[in-house]
């Protein structure tokens, strides 16, 4: 069964291998000229998510302020309880 698909295909292949051979590589004198050639630039990359971009950084900093204000608010209660001036 498998020789008779084989000797079925062969056929087939070989006028199809002989009609490509017919076609000149060139093409033809009166093909149409385009107007604007168009350069074929590679794809642009795509920018990144609105969210990536914006509240990524916008988190960061809240966070680093958040910090920040944490420590220095924790510093000003403690020296300030710390030492007491007696009069």
């Amino acid at each position: 069964m498998l020789v008779g698909l084989v000797l079925c295909a062969w056929p087939a292949t070989s006028v199809l291998a002989a009609d490509e051979g017919d076609e000149p590589a060139t093409p033809a004198a009166d093909a149409p000229v385009p107007a604007i050639p168009v350069p074929d630039d590679p794809p642009a990359e795509p920018e990144p998510e609105w969210s990536y971009r914006f509240l990524v950084p916008a988190t960061l900093l809240l966070g680093t302020a958040a910090v920040v204000g944490a420590i220095i608010m924790y510093f000003v209660r403690v020296t300030k309880n710390r030492y007491r001036v007696i009069r």
